[in-house]
């Protein structure tokens, strides 16, 4: 028996991506379909049938909920609705056209395993093919993600030069792979260079003769020295009908190097043309349950793996300086410690985490107390103002206004019933209450 088949329709590449990792690990294939269009096309030449349909409202050509009920009877299949807007109306509508599972973004993917499952048929247990690497990065929706996939479909649109900035781990050699393979460049030539090789000069010249009228990936240009940042420019000048398109990634800002002098304005304002900024890691927290479970999906393809709620903590709570690659170590590493357990808790992470988040939640703690300490600060300055030549207060008519405002905010917290602070929080009743008088 085939896997079952699902017809993803987003036009969020990265949420895309998400859904189909999502879908993987339940043990199913996917398709994803941008438009309603090419979601209409899929349906009517898939062989075998999709098995069911996860559908966004907001389409670009068509809304999501009229695409489905345009659809003739032989193309209705079981189908999750997902919106941005959680509007009573589009509930009912996609109920009315026989929609079993509604949710609404941002995704809970929890919420959207339990749901995926209840639609889709029972999957076999085979393994199942494991996609490509170059879409790890590009999982999530995530605010930092959005102008990343508009800059990197311009990217695609053009034959210019491409500049991709990012720090260490973020993605950009898979993000130069991908606009290559679904740019101008695809099927054409393309060569890869990166400083730091013996006889660079002669590297170099080969790379570019082997990418004329095609592409050219050069990594970590700012490694790129003086005298082949000078023969780059030359050639791009002497040979402009043959040169390759370039695209070129570097760490942190090129400009910074530009003004530094490290690196030649002339070659910076040529690759400056369109630039791909990718967020770290720490910018796009939001992403990382998505990027982790797809990490683990790649690791274990036969093995549905959950992460409890402890380890999710930690991982969030990390500043993760090695960005996605240390994020795919990390699930590495935690794969193997869980020895074939369906469930990755904080004990099977690095424990370098655990400590992160202890220093994190103390950190955040003497925050607080800090914060505490200035407002109360400020208002014991306002009681004892000796400017207005007002006698100073008694010690117990201030502790006694502390006091006071200390049982109301807490009584607010247990729904105004002083029996249930006292009993919860291991204080008199009657005390309470005497204070509460005064």
């Amino acid at each position: 028996m085939n896997p079952p088949r699902i017809l993803i329709v987003e036009d969020e590449r990265a949420l895309g991506l998400a859904l189909a990792a999502a879908v993987r690990q339940s043990g199913a294939h996917s398709e994803i379909a941008p438009t309603a269009a090419l979601a209409r096309r899929y349906l009517k030449e898939a062989q075998p049938p999709f098995s069911a349909m996860i559908l966004d409202i907001g389409l670009p050509d068509e809304n999501g909920l009229d695409f489905l009920a345009s659809l003739p009877e032989s193309f209705k299949i079981p189908s999750l609705v997902i919106t941005a807007h959680g509007e009573i109306e589009n509930t009912i509508s996609a109920r009315k056209l026989g929609v079993s599972e509604f949710l609404t973004k941002p995704l809970d993917f929890a919420l959207f395993k339990k749901a995926l499952q209840r639609i889709l048929p029972q999957a076999p247990s085979e393994v199942l093919a494991t996609p490509s690497r170059s879409s790890a990065a590009f999982i999530g929706a995530s605010p930092a993600m959005r102008p990343v996939f508009q800059q990197i479909a311009h990217a695609c649109a053009t034959n210019g030069p491409v500049l991709i900035s990012g720090d260490t781990g973020t993605g950009k050699s898979l993000a130069a792979s991908l606009i290559l393979q679904n740019g101008h460049g695809a099927g054409k030539p393309c060569s890869h260079f990166q400083p730091g090789a013996a006889e660079l000069d002669k590297e170099l010249h080969r790379a570019l003769d082997q990418a004329a009228d095609g592409a050219l990936i050069l990594e970590n240009i700012e490694q790129l020295d003086q005298d082949s940042q000078k023969e780059l420019v030359r050639r791009w000048e002497t040979d402009a009908d043959h040169f390759p398109q370039i695209v070129a990634t570097c760490n942190g800002n090129l400009c910074q190097s530009v003004e530094s002098g490290d690196f030649r304005s002339d070659l910076y304002y040529r690759l400056q043309v369109l630039e791909v900024k990718l967020p770290a890691l720490r910018e796009r927290i939001e992403d990382l349950p998505a990027l982790f479970d797809f990490f683990l999906g790649e690791l274990k393809p036969d093995q549905a793996l959950t992460v409890d709620d402890s380890a999710m903590h930690c991982l969030q709570n990390h500043d993760w300086p090695g960005n996605l690659r240390e994020l795919r170590n990390v699930a590495s590493y935690a794969v193997t410690v869980s020895s074939g357990s369906y469930k990755i808790e904080s004990a099977h992470l690095p424990s370098h985490l655990s400590t992160d988040l202890t220093q994190n939640a103390n950190h955040n703690a003497n925050l607080e107390s800090e914060k505490l300490k200035h407002a109360l600060d400020q208002w014991i300055s306002s009681q004892i103002d000796t400017s207005q030549n007002k006698p100073t207060p008694d010690y117990r008519d201030l502790a006694g206004k502390v006091e006071q405002l200390l049982i109301q905010q807490l009584l607010k917290r247990y729904d105004g019933k002083l029996s249930r602070l006292a009993t919860e929080m291991n204080a008199n009743r009657t005390t309470l209450r005497k204070k509460l008088k005064e």
